[in-house]
C-alpha cells in the first residue's frame, strides 16, 4: 500500500469512527433520536465504502463514495430520519474527509497552451510562403 493509502486510511478511519461512535451513542438518548437506526446502518455501509476506496489508494473512488454518503445524508435529513444538529455534525465530518481526499488527488496534467498552437500555425504558414517563393 502506498504512503498516501496508509495516511488516507488513517484519516478517513478516524473521522468515520467519530461519526459512527456519535451515531451509536445517539441510540442511548432518552429523547427523540437524532439519527434513525436504519439511516445509521446505511451510513455505516457508505462510510465503509469511503474507507475501502481510500485504503486502496483510490482518492477519486473515495470521493465518489463520499458524494453518495452526502446525498444520503441530505435525503435522510429531509425525511426526518436525521435531526438537524446531527446532520450538521456529520456534514462537518464529511467536509473534513473531502478536504483530505481532494488534497490527495493527483495533479491534472497541464492543458496545452494556445500559444503553442499559434506558433505551430505560424511555422506552417511560413513553410507555405517559402514554397510559394520557390515555386514562384
Amino acid at each position: 500500500m502506498s504512503a498516501w493509502g496508509r495516511a488516507a486510511t488513517r484519516i478517513v478511519a478516524a473521522t468515520c469512527a467519530a461519526m459512527l461512535i456519535t451515531a451509536a451513542l445517539s441510540g442511548c438518548a432518552p429523547t427523540e433520536p437524532e439519527l434513525d437506526s436504519v439511516s445509521a446502518s446505511r451510513m455505516q455501509e457508505s462510510v465503509a465504502a469511503v474507507t475501502q476506496a481510500a485504503a486502496a489508494g483510490d482518492p477519486a473512488g473515495a470521493i465518489a463514495a463520499l458524494d453518495a454518503l452526502e446525498a444520503q445524508l441530505k435525503e435522510d435529513t429531509a425525511s426526518g430520519m436525521i435531526g438537524a444538529d446531527r446532520s450538521a455534525q456529520i456534514q462537518a465530518s464529511i467536509d473534513l474527509v473531502r478536504a483530505d481526499l481532494t488534497a490527495a488527488l493527483p495533479e491534472p496534467p497541464p492543458a496545452p497552451s494556445q500559444e503553442g498552437t499559434k506558433d505551430e500555425d505560424k511555422k506552417g504558414n511560413d513553410k507555405k510562403e517559402d514554397n510559394k517563393d520557390k515555386n514562384g
